[in-house]
């Protein structure tokens, strides 16, 4: 959402102009992707596809199996997540994968995301996660609940079900390949 704001408030500063041409070849998009432990973000020339820069943000919170970030405990088969932390990626990997690929932000022409399929964040109108709010910080239904990491949690995928399967590195990693 940051970074799209930031990219509004740009187009809109310029009379709703392109902020390049589109015959530019200094063109760049950036990609997105939001999984279960983390995101990765990068920059690609428009011109031939070529990978400039890539950047990985873990999530600080990482998937919520025994209890909520304030002590509150949660029962069995619960897999919730804290929606910040997605917010995080788009702060942190998508600056990082800028500087990487040592370009100005002003040559970025698109951002393409791809989240976790069927997260369920509950919200209040203007957008906030209930889990924000102090009153819901304690509530388990308050938190992003995502299928794939509760799949796991209940051993549904052919994984044991134990919450150390959230610890291999190869499981997020083929969603980015």
């Amino acid at each position: 959402m940051l970074t799209l704001t930031l990219i509004r408030t740009r187009f809109e500063a310029r009379g709703g102009k392109p902020l390049m041409s589109v015959e530019s070849p200094d063109r760049y998009t950036i990609g997105v992707d939001v999984g279960t432990l983390s995101g990765r973000a990068v920059v690609v020339r428009v011109a031939d596809g070529a990978e400039l820069g890539t950047a990985v943000h873990e999530h600080p919170h990482a998937v919520l199996v025994d209890a909520l970030p304030d002590g509150t405990r949660l029962g069995p088969d619960r897999a919730l997540q804290v929606p910040a932390d997605d917010v995080e990626v788009l702060r942190t990997a998508v600056p990082e994968a800028m500087r990487a690929a040592g370009i100005d932000p002003a040559q970025v022409i698109g951002i393409a995301t791809d989240f976790t399929a069927g997260t369920m964040v509950p919200a209040r109108s203007d957008g906030t996660p209930l889990n924000e709010l102090e009153e819901f910080r304690s509530r388990p239904h308050a938190y992003a609940a995502r299928p794939a990491a509760i799949k796991r949690r209940a051993g549904a995928d052919g994984t044991s079900g134990s919450p150390a399967g959230f610890d291999d590195p190869d499981a997020e990693a083929t969603s980015w390949r």
